[in-house]
């Protein structure tokens, strides 16, 4: 695959235009990293370190429409409930609404209504430019014109001619789904053709008006369907020259009649902007919509060739029906910070990109020759020390912390696969007696085994304080007998589990109010059965000095139990400010240091701290750079539920929970992390894991010693399971 990346980089580098060959085997590649680092070099090229987003209100008239497209979930007939129209008062209202905010665009599409005549939606236009002259309107898609035309009598050059002379100004990209007749006649066969969609966009071209244009992945299409998309979206744009920008949209996959239930996956995500970016290479624009993609990708495609972030929307519904989790808005304040935490510049653009203020660029700066000495340490296997790991956090892009990363992770675990541990949480301040943890664990190994054919590989007690509402007693109210009467009862019932203890706090509570040292304490849990120990996710250790962390675990070493650390990466609560990267970087090394001591460090887990405003780049960066401070430690740990995200975990309208980390802890095994970290089944479904991983171009395996890895049936679901994955065998 590095031949693959070479050839593209040779033709990057001649000015030489990527074939369709070339960006097919780009999608069933797997080297996101590499594709990441070639597109960043190609955005840069053309747009610096400028990242554009414009304040803007979206504003959707009608979603009741006369098609009926199977992905659709915001069409509705008339009389259908939630049904809704707004009369044009409501639609300059809401104009006004932005404007009075700073909007700059009013973005307006919607459904194809029934009865509203061409000359109504002239009149909404022209309503709101007479209100606002100043303001960009964009507006109608290509199926939007096309009914118009229809039903006006005209053709599309005739009304978009009577459009633009009430105000409009340019034209959304959307109605372009996939242009390739075999999923177009599958998905939409009502709406145009793609002949049709692109000669309309040709048109206003020719008319003088801008366009963007789009393509709906995710669903039934395959790769090539998607090149085949791009290549015509090409070459039109070698015709006209009259696209502002490309837009990958993710599919949004709740209340349709497609027949999928699951968001695609973020590894999917970046590496389509990143093609776009890399295929695409006349288009000065490529846009990481937030609303479809979230806030997590949509940060994080900045690193793989996006220069966009849209803008401010304020109400999007379209996405929102079908299962969106972005929310409708994002206060331009709110984007700028999520652009200045990438490393970049953030630029308020109107619709056409005109900068509304010229931005100050940055010099451009060469590698200080101390980075490159680390860089060249690392390369050479030679150990880092502090400085050259802050050289790093500071200097270095994402992807080449990402590229060292991931082959010091090669050299330390099985190369190709990703793992976490199926579990079963039982949270000791939440049982109210050793029959009541033993009946819990019962039901729960019962659920699983028939739900997911698949058994937890861990039971992990936790000794945390609940955070149920109606408790509220401490871990060590239950005492220390019951403790090692639960794991005693674990180790008989469940041979195959392996028995876990959380909790460095907890540990310490436990110990104070039996009035025993920690080193005996860890001595009868070893004698009980407890087979490793790790930290609470319900419990910081930010407050926690070095020298104490390490000291516990090495009382568990002493013990005979290997213990997995925490290390919380800390920054203020919001703003653009850096990461402490230092004290990140410092427990990292002193851990690491343990592990020479005593050996038994399992892994360290990369979270951030309570209250820490960390971005999803920021994350990764963090991962990478764990995995090249802690040689020695099998395993740096990238636990899903401890990512931190913005989206919420349910669609409008939607019964189907997904993780938000979900979309993108796969992708940090590229970043040099080798596991998931501890799944809690009765929350989180371990195939629905499983997928992710698999998705992302490893191969998916459980963490435990004495656990058995997943049946070849369970295997075989997943890639069942799977709509778009690199071409790797299991």
């Amino acid at each position: 695959m590095m031949d693959l990346i070479r050839n593209v980089a040779r033709k990057i580098d001649q000015g030489e235009r990527l074939s369709d060959e070339d960006a097919l085997a780009l999608f069933n590649s797997n080297e996101l990293v590499e594709i990441g680092r070639l597109a960043d070099g190609v955005n840069r090229a053309k747009n610096k370190d400028l990242v554009f987003y414009n304040v803007n209100r979206h504003i959707n008239p009608t979603n009741i429409c006369a098609l009926s497209c199977k992905f659709c979930a915001y069409s509705r007939k008339p009389g259908e409930e939630g049904a809704y129209a707004y009369s044009i008062e409501e639609m300059v209202t809401k104009a006004g609404e932005a404007v009075a905010q700073g909007a700059t665009e009013v973005h307006m599409v919607g459904g194809l209504h029934p009865r509203w005549k061409f000359e109504h939606y002239k009149d909404m236009i022209a309503a709101v430019k007479q209100a606002f002259p100043h303001v960009h309107i964009k507006a109608f898609t290509a199926v939007e014109l096309d009914w118009l035309a229809r039903r006006a009598r005209k053709t599309i050059e005739e009304i978009l001619r009577e459009l633009q002379a009430v105000g409009l100004g340019s034209l959304p990209g959307g109605g372009a789904e996939i242009f390739h007749p075999e999923i177009r006649d599958t998905i939409c066969d009502t709406k145009v053709s793609a002949e049709q969609w692109l000669n309309t966009h040709r048109i206003a071209h020719n008319l003088g008006m801008h366009s963007n244009c789009t393509m709906l992945y995710g669903h039934i299409e395959n790769y090539a369907h998607r090149v085949d998309h791009m290549r015509r979206l090409r070459e039109l744009q070698d015709e006209t020259g009259g696209f502002n920008a490309f837009i990958p949209l993710s599919f949004q996959p709740f209340q349709n009649e497609m027949g999928i239930n699951n968001y695609t996956f973020g590894y999917d995500d970046l590496k389509t902007l990143a093609i776009a970016r890399l295929y695409l290479d006349n288009f000065r624009h490529v846009k990481a919509y937030w609303i479809m993609l979230g806030q997590e990708v949509a940060q994080l495609g900045l690193e793989f060739g996006a220069n966009d972030l849209d803008g401010t929307v304020i109400e999007e519904k379209i996405s929102r029906m079908a299962g969106g989790r972005a929310g409708m808005a994002m206060s331009r304040n709110f984007i700028e910070h999520l652009i200045l935490k990438s490393r970049r510049i953030p630029c308020e653009r109107d619709t056409l990109y005109r900068p509304i203020k010229q931005p100050e660029l940055r010099p451009k700066t060469e590698p200080s020759s101390n980075l490159r000495q680390a860089i060249n340490k690392c390369d050479y296997g030679e150990l880092l020390t502090i400085e050259d790991l802050q050289l790093l956090a500071d200097q270095a892009s994402l992807h080449e912390v990402g590229r060292l990363a991931a082959a010091v992770c090669g050299q330390a675990v099985t190369a190709g696969e990703g793992s976490f541990a199926p579990t079963t949480v039982l949270k000791l301040a939440e049982v109210s007696s050793v029959e009541d943890a033993l009946s819990t664990l019962d039901a729960v190994a019962e659920r699983n085994c028939s739900k997911f054919k698949l058994a937890a590989s861990t039971i992990a007690i936790d000794l945390a304080p609940s955070t149920a509402p109606a408790a509220g007693e401490s871990a060590a109210s239950l005492g220390l007998d019951a403790l090692l009467a639960i794991a005693t009862n674990c180790r008989e019932r469940f041979p195959t589990q392996e028995v876990a203890v959380w909790g460095t706090k907890g540990l310490w509570r436990l110990a104070q109010s039996q009035q025993i040292s920690v080193a005996k304490l860890a001595e009868r849990l070893a004698a009980a059965g407890v087979q490793s120990f790790g930290s609470s996710p319900d419990e910081s250790e930010t407050d926690l000095t070095n020298q104490e962390i390490t000291e516990l675990h090495s009382l568990m070493h002493a013990a005979g139990i290997p213990t997995i650390a925490k290390v919380e990466l800390t920054a203020p609560t919001y703003g653009p400010s850096e990461p402490q990267w230092s004290a990140f970087l410092r427990r990292v090394r002193a851990l690491a240091d343990l592990q020479a001591r005593t050996g038994k460090v399992v892994g360290i887990e990369v979270t951030a701290s309570p209250g820490s405003f960390i971005t999803t780049s920021e994350y990764f960066r963090a991962i990478a750079l764990a995995r090249l401070g802690s040689q020695g430690i099998p395993m740096v740990i990238a636990p899903l539920t401890m990512i931190p995200t913005l989206s919420q975990p349910k669609g409008l309208g939607t019964a189907s929970y997904q993780h938000p980390a979900e979309k993108i802890a796969s992708v940090c095994l590229h970043f040099g992390a080798a596991d998931l970290g501890s799944i809690d089944m009765q929350k989180l479904s371990p195939i629905s894991i499983m997928e992710q991983i698999r998705a992302a171009g490893f191969k998916p395996t459980l963490r435990a010693s004495n656990q058995q890895q997943p049946s070849l049936e369970v295997y075989s679901a997943i890639e069942q399971g799977l709509r778009h994955a690199p071409s790797l065998g299991l």
